[in-house]
């Protein structure tokens, strides 16, 4: 824990230099979504310190991460992003089963939706023993209750982030005891932090209309009945 609070100091000292380097900002004419990756395009030159920042983001995901080349233009939103996805990740992953994680950032990502964020967080779902009855429930087209292989405390935490990326915001006493029941109050923050963490980025990522990236071609997903652009 002590490592990562000298990494945040240390990137906040360089945050000033970074953002200090003026960025000619083009004009851009129409958007096509038929022939473009996202709203924004990159900007040409990366700033040096979000580099290394991308090339390891790269090589866990195996692929050329376009949200944050994308996040590049303003090093300071870059930089809080990725530290509150670092950081948020982290607690979760010491505190929650790592099933229950997969499962509320596929539920959320359906929630929004953004067919990026299904993409990527539904990749290799079966490593989780998730099931094609329990993909249905998240995605809405089965009654998660109906589900007997998604266990009491999944359908507290799943139930609870339902709620929570809906607009408005409504919880019921009866979400708030049940979830109380299964999780410790150090949990309950976890999962709110977690559930708006992956709200932020799936609303984020669909504000740019960044496309899936091709994580996974599973048709079980139905990525393309989830599309968030309107002509």
């Amino acid at each position: 824990m002590k490592k990562i609070y000298i990494f945040t100091v240390f990137i906040f000292i360089f945050i000033g230099c970074i953002s200090s380097n003026k960025t000619e900002i083009p004009v851009g004419g129409s958007y096509d979504e038929s022939t473009m990756e996202s709203l924004v395009d990159p900007p040409e030159k990366i700033p040096i310190l979000l580099r290394p920042a991308l090339r390891i983001a790269d090589k866990k995901a195996k692929k050329e991460v376009l949200p944050g080349r994308v996040l590049a233009w303003s090093s300071k939103i870059a930089i809080s992003s990725g530290l509150l996805e670092l950081y948020v990740e982290e607690d979760a992953a010491d505190c929650l089963d790592r099933r229950l994680i997969k499962i509320l950032r596929i539920k959320i990502s359906y929630m929004i939706p953004s067919p990026f964020a299904v993409d990527i967080n539904s990749q290799n779902y079966q490593d989780f023993d998730i099931t094609e009855e329990e993909i249905r429930g998240l995605q809405g087209v089965s009654d998660i209750d109906s589900i007997a292989s998604f266990s009491e405390k999944e359908k507290a935490a799943l139930k609870y982030a339902q709620k929570l990326s809906k607009t408005p915001i409504i919880l019921d006493q009866k979400v708030l005891d049940n979830l109380r029941s299964h999780f410790s109050e150090k949990e309950i923050v976890v999962i709110a932090a977690l559930t708006a963490k992956v709200n932020y980025w799936t609303r984020l990522i669909e504000a740019l209309r960044i496309k899936p990236a091709g994580y996974t071609d599973d048709p079980v997903l139905n990525l393309e009945q989830y599309s968030s652009f309107v002509n």
